[in-house]
């Protein structure tokens, strides 16, 4: 009888140990992910495109590295440059040239939009149509329009 008990008690702890390091080198693994800042959410790289809505001739672009925005340059605006804006027949238009990018976000139009209009962080501030996935997207101007004043910008989201 004795022996049964012994038995079962070492089974026992056996399982009960064995469950701790599954468990241990699981939640181990999650957590050395969400901590590495270089994994965790970083599947794109932010560039600001700001531009004059009345004179689209010139994008000035920035990148943003560690919080901080690098300029890149001012290009011409067209099909040889990273992104084209376009103003045509009621939409403004956002063109990647180079690489796919996520949905951009109208940055001037957001901080009007909690400025004037009363919305907050919680909001829905998706204004883009996608026209083509990954490379161009669309603004609606009779449903959005353009906010007064020469600087604008736009965040463009470029997939790695």
């Amino acid at each position: 009888m004795n022996f049964y008990k012994n038995f079962f008690q070492f089974k026992n702890q056996i399982l009960t140990k064995a469950s701790l390091i599954i468990l241990a080198i699981s939640l181990g693994s999650c957590t050395a992910g969400m901590t590495n800042p270089d994994s965790y959410t970083r599947n794109h790289v932010v560039y600001a495109v700001d531009f004059n809505p009345q004179n689209l001739s010139e994008l000035q672009i920035s990148k943003m590295d560690e919080g901080n925005w690098i300029d890149q340059k001012t290009s011409k605006n067209g099909k040889s440059a990273r992104y084209t804006i376009e103003i045509q027949d009621d939409f403004l238009t956002v063109i990647s040239n180079k690489n796919k990018m996520d949905v951009p976000t109208y940055q001037t139009w957001i901080d009007y939009a909690r400025q004037e209009l009363g919305y907050t962080v919680q909001d829905e501030y998706d204004i883009f149509t996608t026209i083509e996935e990954g490379f161009i997207y669309e603004i609606d101007l009779q449903e959005h329009p353009l906010i007064e004043g020469e600087q604008h910008r736009i965040l463009m989201y470029e997939q790695n």
